[in-house]
């Protein structure tokens, strides 16, 4: 198992052509690129280098990619990675296959309305063990982040797709225009932002001010 987002090398590494066509051995020939598009000294890791570099420093949410639940479970636990990997189940019979693995592994879960709250309640996978994500977009009945709250779990909305993109794509001058909406989704009861510009959107907390007092301790001024 390998760690790289796109089925294809071309977008950021130096090869061409479907990952799945080479062997290890081949993909390591290749060095990642950075932003602009330049070779770095960089290579595609292997899950297991990640899950050694990564004790101690980040957490995970380990997207599928083609890989099973029980084969990334199995590597968790070889690892002892349980503290610091979040495992994504797309469906809910992969959260049930997860927890029946291993009854320590958080899982990130797909609960963007009110009837899949329900339908997840009947799994049998304690809260204690989710994270609820509810969408890319702030979900149509709000009443479901509400429901995760009450069971003691914590709400992702994923922002890559939407405000992330203003800024990306140049439509404003700066992040800090931006901050309205990125506070609106704390105030709404948003736990956890998923973006892709981790950095710039961390600048328009850094005085902590406008962060929902439940996650406060989660944010630290630099």
């Amino acid at each position: 198992m390998i760690v790289h987002h796109d089925p294809t090398l071309n977008r950021t590494t130096t090869g061409s052509g479907r990952v799945i066509d080479f062997t290890l051995e081949e993909l390591k020939k290749f060095r990642l690129k950075d932003k602009q598009g330049n070779a770095t000294e960089y290579m595609i890791p292997t899950f297991e280098e990640m899950l050694k570099w990564a004790k101690g420093k980040t957490i995970f949410v380990l997207d599928n990619k083609g890989v099973s639940i029980e084969a990334r479970v199995t590597m968790v636990e070889k690892y002892k990675a349980e503290a610091y990997c979040i495992v994504m189940a797309y469906t809910f019979e992969e959260a049930k296959i997860c927890y029946r693995m291993n009854k320590n592994i958080m899982m990130q879960i797909f609960v963007p309305t009110p009837e899949k709250f329900k339908e997840f309640e009947n799994t049998g996978v304690p809260w204690a063990n989710v994270v609820a994500f509810v969408g890319h977009k702030k979900p149509n009945d709000m009443a479901v982040v509400k429901m995760i709250h009450d069971k003691g779990a914590r709400c992702i909305m994923g922002t890559s797709r939407n405000l992330d993109r203003e800024f990306i794509e140049g439509k404003v001058a700066g992040i800090e225009e931006l901050k309205g909406g990125y506070d609106a989704l704390l105030k709404d009861g948003i736990d956890i932002l998923e973006t892709d510009i981790p950095v710039p959107v961390s600048k328009i907390f850094s005085n902590g001010n406008s962060v929902n007092p439940s996650v406060k301790k989660y944010f630290r001024n630099k």
